[in-house]
């Protein structure tokens, strides 16, 4: 397909939705649940959740779209291992580095270096389960060949990943789930609907009206995550982040509001719109941003420069700009060194 600025900004917008996210989140479960920092932050988590399932539903609109050239599933495996590794790499041996040279190497520090090179940083699962969604593609195209049979997978999807815990949840009917869970259809209980998700809402026609309602609905959203977040912890007194999973019906709504919001602006258009190669250039950047901003955060840490530091109000934003801008500059960085870049870049 071609490419369409809107997308672009979108991934770009996500992007800085996940610095946000891990920013906000960094003290979110050491803090006072009854605080006001413990509210200020959870606001501002619930504004980035839509970040994660929007990237998968961008990743299944440009790659399972059925009039697209050969998916070549191989070489996308084998980069997307590559990146893993050299990423897992740069975060699992930095406190290798750091006792080499201060002379102060341990058997053991190698040993749970090596670990954490096998199973990669925290934010990295999402590398994996891309990993598992690119081994799909040429299942998924086949399901997308047809409007009807893509529609099909989502409500089942939508039926098994949400209606029916909604409802056992809510009336404590655990031993039917089990028996839903003993069906052995992960493959409807897992992301790989946001991945379906995105290519058929960008095929998909709505009227204005509608949109309306689900735009309304996707703010409404934003807020119910919050408050049910405030709501469900300080009842438990426990650091409960249940509302934020893409498995919530919220965060399901939130996203797809979202992304249709971004289809449908007509001033994001690739006509309309202003500094589209900007864009398109920042687009390409975020996959490094992602990888990268987590190593950004963690320093700032260390030297003492948390969200805690200050009121989370305004250390938060303050923090995520700059991540962020450091982030897209060792984007930039390495985009014009040759050999990093075919290392660290996902193009």
């Amino acid at each position: 397909m071609n490419r369409e600025a809107r997308y672009d900004v979108l991934r770009v917008v996500a992007s800085f939705a996940i610095v946000l996210l891990h920013v906000s989140a960094s003290y979110w479960s050491v803090v006072d649940i009854w605080g006001e920092q413990f509210s200020v932050m959870t606001i501002y988590n619930s504004l980035t959740r839509f970040a994660v399932p929007v990237f998968f539903m961008l990743s299944g609109l440009f790659l399972v779209t059925p009039k697209r050239a050969d998916a070549a599933v191989g070489k996308r495996v084998l980069r997307l291992l590559l990146l893993f590794y050299v990423w897992s790499a740069f975060y699992a041996f930095q406190g290798v580095a750091v006792d080499a040279l201060r002379g102060a190497f341990k058997a053991q520090t190698w040993n749970d270096a090596v670990e954490r090179f096998i199973f990669g940083h925290m934010h990295m699962w999402f590398l994996w389960v891309l990993l598992g969604f690119y081994l799909l593609i040429p299942v998924a195209r086949q399901l997308c060949a047809k409007k009807e049979t893509v529609q099909y997978y989502l409500i089942l999807w939508a039926v098994f990943r949400y209606l029916i815990p909604l409802i056992t949840g809510t009336f404590h009917l655990d031993t039917f789930q089990a028996k839903i869970d003993s069906l052995g259809m992960d493959i409807l209980v897992g992301n790989f609907g946001y991945f379906m998700l995105g290519y058929y809402l960008s095929i998909l026609d709505i009227r204005k009206e509608i949109r309306a309602v689900i735009y309304a609905m996707g703010v409404i959203s934003v807020g119910l995550t919050a408050f049910l977040t405030i709501r469900t912890c300080r009842a438990s007194g426990l650091y409960e982040e249940i509302w934020f999973s893409p498995a919530s019906v919220n965060i399901l709504i939130m996203s797809t509001a979202i992304f249709l919001f971004f289809k449908y602006t007509p001033c994001l258009d690739n006509v309309r719109i202003k500094h589209a190669g900007l864009w398109a250039v920042l687009s390409r950047y975020t996959f490094f941003v992602y990888m990268f901003h987590v190593f950004v955060i963690e320093k700032l840490n260390l030297i003492g420069i948390t969200t805690v530091s200050f009121p989370a109000v305004v250390s938060i934003p303050v923090l995520t700009v700059f991540t962020f801008a450091v982030s897209m500059l060792g984007a930039f960085i390495a985009d014009h060194i040759p050999v990093l870049r075919k290392i660290v870049m996902l193009h």
